[in-house]
């Protein structure tokens, strides 16, 4: 045999050992654990700060540190699920001038990409969608993955007046403030 065919001969047998033995990474699916995760927020009302939480949501999680070009989240928030311990507070903020959950049940969160800023930090860029209003933010957060358990925790702050949060006399921000700070806490497992 001439050397170039050896030569051929044995990288046809090599490059397809190396193509099985190269592990393939692709992002896992995760499960979130209702009873341990959370989206809350915090305002200001007449100058007092508040906090409430959305008690339902739902969570599609595609991600792998390995591949966050393959990760992808999306979340569904029912908003008739708010909780602010003031059930004058919840009703108003169901109501047409806030959330108009009769037309615009759902809050929706989207992600675009994904990026390691950090050992465990990520940005997740995103479509935040409420009153049928979309805009793009960035969420920082904090992972760590242990086994098959992971837990993120991220804030992020919008202005609610930047989604129609508030119409009429309340989109004046002097009696409830226009920054809202929103927290996820999501513990979810594999």
């Amino acid at each position: 045999m001439t050397s170039l065919f050896k030569n051929i001969l044995r990288a046809s047998v090599i490059v397809p050992a190396i193509a099985v033995w190269v592990p393939a990474f692709a992002a896992d699916t995760w499960q979130v654990k209702a009873d341990d995760s959370d989206i809350k927020f915090s305002g200001t009302q007449l100058g007092a700060d508040f906090e409430g939480a959305f008690d339902k949501f739902t969570a599609e999680i595609v991600f792998s540190p390995d591949d966050l070009a393959g990760s992808k989240v999306s979340v569904l928030i029912d908003i008739a699920s708010v909780d602010t311990e003031n059930a004058d507070r919840d009703s108003q903020i169901i109501s047409a001038d806030w959330f108009d959950v009769a037309q615009w049940p759902t809050a929706r969160f989207e992600t675009r990409s994904f990026r390691e800023i950090g050992p465990g930090q990520y940005e997740a860029v995103a479509d935040l969608t409420i009153r049928d209003v979309t805009k793009e933010v960035v969420l920082p957060f904090n992972l760590e993955i242990e086994g098959n358990e992971a837990d993120a925790e991220g804030t992020l702050v919008i202005k609610r007046t930047d989604f129609g949060v508030g119409q009429g006399q309340w989109s004046d921000t002097s009696q409830v403030g226009d920054e809202v700070t929103i927290r996820i806490d999501i513990d979810a497992t594999r």
